[in-house]
């Protein structure tokens, strides 16, 4: 199965950071095999996997448990290569939004990005969707700093936040976050995201000659289009079922429907690949309690109706046919022998 892949120019902007607060990134990329000069490569993409471990362990060798975030605060221009250049010349700070939303997976695979406006509030969401990458908090607080620091650059100082929401349990002081985001900050939530009254959604940037914008746009829809002709038909099984929500698992008849073929064909293709789709559904299920266990303070019950699951007896069973143990002994282990980055 193909891993999920990121481009090497957000690393790039993560290994400056680290040059600033004193930190020499080199022997961190050579960990992961790469050198300096192949984050300039603007078409060159690194496993996801390795994106999440480096920024875990660039926070614990640079003894900074804040990295994400500061690495956030300090986004410049092209930090996200085009996608940040159609942000910050959008006509209105709306468009860039939904540019962004249209254009995200042009940089990076396995990963859930909306934006959302009604009753007078905007939201921003940004959430892993692959359940297997569990070594995640430095990206979602890199990824939620940094689009906040897009929003400021494009509105100017007077850009406020009215509340932002992590997935992961706080980790260090609390009031850090609130310092940093000027707003109310709320951990163990559902996902990663920030919300700000929708009236910025009409201010026009000041930075980039909106004249660019449908230019990069042009661009970026023929990467898109691009790789959807390469993509695999696998590989769009496994988007479907990632992009849908934990509790709310489609079934392989409306996957079928929304792709225009057979249930039949489609099981055939996941044959092919040695896949089945309740096991897709049920390693899914699985690996994100795993995840919730090690990194949030949910319960047990909560967690069973987050992954979707009616009532936790038939939770626990099925966690314990899949990792040999219970829910709780699990996390115990994992408190008392944190994963290394």
């Amino acid at each position: 199965m193909l891993k999920p892949t990121i481009s090497v120019l957000v690393l790039r902007h993560v290994a400056n950071c680290l040059d600033l607060v004193g930190c020499d990134p080199e022997p961190l990329l050579a960990g992961f095999h790469l050198r300096r000069n192949d984050l300039d490569n603007a078409k060159g993409v690194m496993p996801l996997e390795d994106f999440l471990g480096f920024l875990e362990l660039a926070a614990v060798k640079a003894a900074n448990p804040y990295l994400g975030l500061q690495a956030g605060r300090l986004g410049a221009l092209n930090s996200l290569g085009a996608l940040g250049f159609l942000f910050l010349s959008a006509p209105s700070l709306r468009a860039a939004f939904t540019g962004f939303d249209s254009y995200l997976a042009t940089i990076q695979d396995a990963v859930r990005n909306r934006f959302s406006a009604q009753g007078g509030i905007a939201t921003f969401e940004y959430m892993i969707t692959d359940q297997t990458l569990q070594s995640r908090r430095q990206d979602a607080e890199f990824s939620i700093a940094l689009m906040h620091n897009m929003c400021r650059n494009y509105v100017g100082g007077e850009f406020e936040l009215i509340e932002v929401r992590f997935e992961h349990a706080c980790q260090g002081d609390e009031r850090v976050y609130r310092e940093f985001f000027r707003c109310g900050v709320f951990f163990d939530q559902d996902t990663n995201s920030f919300s700000f009254e929708d009236h910025f959604l009409g201010c026009k940037s000041p930075v980039i000659d909106p004249e660019l914008y449908p230019i990069v746009e042009e661009h970026l829809r023929r990467r898109v289009a691009d790789s959807a002709r390469r993509a695999r038909s696998h590989k769009d099984i496994i988007r479907v079922l990632e992009t849908s929500p934990l509790d709310r698992t489609p079934t392989l008849d409306e996957v079928a429907a929304s792709m225009g073929v057979s249930v039949a064909t489609l099981s055939r293709r996941l044959k092919a690949q040695g896949m089945r789709w309740r096991d897709l559904v049920n390693d899914r299920r699985m690996h994100a309690a795993a995840r919730l266990l090690r990194q949030s303070q949910r319960d047990v019950a909560e967690i069973a109706l987050s992954v979707g699951f009616a009532e936790s007896a038939s939770f626990v069973r099925r966690f314990g046919r899949h990792f040999g143990t219970t829910p709780q002994r699990f996390r115990k282990a994992g408190a008392e022998n944190p994963p290394r980055a």
